[in-house]
């Protein structure tokens, strides 16, 4: 059984190297570009739990656990480093918070409650001012997005799988309601299995197969900023559910921030070259930002910048299963800014449903055809992409 996979990015990566796990070999991996070159390198890398659906939950919880231990299991340093995840929040959203804490409790996730006066006393960049709760996940960490994706990417070519970058799919062939084969600008190859990965481009890709995957691409700017009092790496990733604020210190003593730009009237990009930057607006939002949530990290001078693209169906939760109109079309998309951390947890499953096997996980809710049965999953705090 061949096994094609469109996308070299942590979703596409990750299938194919659990699919050699659970003995699939006949793999072929096509990346329109560098293996994890388009959006999964732009993403911040930080890995946490709070989320407003149990399923979600489990994922991020799986996909932790799995990145944890992919140094140890395969001998590569991917920049994972456990520091730990504060998230605050005020009174507007504290009843929706501690619900999400108690489904992270359920799905055994540890998550310690502090007071906002606990959180400045730990974490003394903060302010307690407006904040009405404070949640604490030791197991809270991050890593190198690139580095975790090129590492799946080499344990897959080691197991068997071919791994093609610089190769861009032009064409499914769709015959009787299956794909039959993929076109690329050279070859033709057969396949049994056409896997979606193709993240910010996965919408185009369906099409290729005349599949209409119901997908939007947003703009995620992102700052780092070096502070008098540096932000040690050993200190938590802080977010802020209220403004959208967040922090994830670097092991420089750098952190990388971001948030601004974020509202519900946000315009989708038409294509991933759109995305405008930060721009002067957005530094001025994100010193607002840092005075009223961080101010021990309000004289921070600015160091770099950068902007990803987030893809995202419209209830901001992943795209994953076969489609109706094209029985042996399996799409894995949808990340919804959210996705890096999940990414490992959702390809285990994958890999083992397509092998044949019984998935860990249940990945029945994230069904595109969800969209359809007026099953979607419910949108709980104003920034989506929260979860």
């Amino acid at each position: 059984m061949t096994i094609a996979i469109i996308g070299g990015g942590i979703y596409g990566t990750a299938i194919a190297s659990y699919l050699t796990d659970v003995g699939v070999s006949d793999i072929v991996l096509l990346e329109k570009d560098a293996i994890g070159g388009l959006s999964t390198s732009r993403s911040v890398g930080i890995i946490r739990h709070h989320y407003s659906h149990t399923s979600q939950v489990r994922f991020a919880k799986r996909g932790r656990e799995l990145l944890a231990g992919l140094e140890d299991r395969l001998g590569v340093d991917i920049g994972y480093r456990r520091n730990g995840y504060l998230a605050c929040t005020g009174p507007e959203n504290e009843t929706l918070f501690r619900e999400n804490v108690a489904r992270q409790r359920e799905a055994g996730v540890e998550v310690d409650l502090l007071t906002p006066q606990e959180c400045v006393d730990w974490f003394p960049a903060a302010t307690s001012e407006g904040v009405t709760v404070v949640a604490y996940e030791p197991d809270g960490a991050f890593a190198d997005p690139y580095l975790v994706a090129t590492t799946f990417a080499t344990h897959a070519q080691e197991h068997g799988a071919t791994i093609r970058p610089n190769t861009e799919v032009v064409d499914i062939e769709v015959e009787g309601g299956r794909a039959v084969a993929l076109h690329t600008a050279t070859d033709r190859i057969d396949v049994d299995v056409v896997v979606n990965a193709a993240g910010p481009l996965a919408a185009e890709v369906a099409a290729l197969a005349n599949v209409d995957v119901p997908l939007e691409r947003y703009e995620a700017k992102e700052l780092v900023l070096r502070s008098e009092t540096p932000y040690h790496p050993h200190l938590p990733t802080f977010s802020d559910l209220d403004t959208g604020l967040y922090a994830k210190p670097e092991r420089s003593g750098d952190f990388v921030a971001g948030g601004v730009g974020v509202t519900e009237e946000r315009p989708a990009l038409e294509t991933v070259h759109d995305r405008e930057g930060v721009t002067n607006a957005d530094l001025l939002e994100m010193i607002e930002l840092l005075e009223n949530r961080l101010p021990g990290f309000a004289d921070a001078e600015l160091v770099d910048t950068w902007s990803g693209v987030i893809t995202a169906p419209p209830d901001w939760h992943q795209v994953i299963g076969f489609t109706d109109d094209v029985e042996n079309l399996y799409l894995a998309a949808g990340g919804s800014g959210h996705g890096f951390k999940e990414a490992a947890g959702f390809a285990e499953s994958i890999a083992q449903t397509l092998a044949g096997e019984e998935p860990r996980l249940d990945l029945a809710p994230y069904r595109p055809g969800r969209f359809d049965d007026d099953a979607t999953f419910d949108r709980a705090y104003a920034d989506a992409s929260w979860g």
